[in-house]
């Protein structure tokens, strides 16, 4: 067995994660910035004369930390769609010279 738990014979891709550990790590990374974002506002937002409770910071914060949320998975999406499509279009033009050059004598 190795420091990581696996032993030398293991097929284990280094640095591969189960589910379950890719789950609580982008849980671990919300609830930090989450955190930061409340601390941030707390010692910034005096310095521009901007007075908030607790509570609205926790709520400023959470609207943030939805919208970091959003912006990868929207453009993750986004990309996929681009990929999706340039793939189609790929199949089509294959299948147009398959044909173009069946019909060849």
């Amino acid at each position: 067995m190795t420091r990581f738990g696996h032993d030398d014979t293991s097929t284990t891709i280094i640095g591969s994660q189960s589910r379950t550990g890719s789950l609580m790590e982008a849980l671990a990374n919300v609830i930090a910035g989450y955190i930061v974002a409340i601390i941030v506002q707390r010692l910034a937002y005096p310095q521009f004369g901007i007075e908030t409770t607790l509570a609205t910071d926790g709520l400023i914060a959470a609207i943030f930390t939805t919208a970091s949320l959003a912006r990868p998975y929207v453009l993750r999406r986004f990309f996929q769609y681009l990929a999706d499509v340039d793939k189609q279009h790929d199949l089509q033009c294959s299948e147009r010279l398959k044909q173009r050059l069946v019909r060849r004598p």
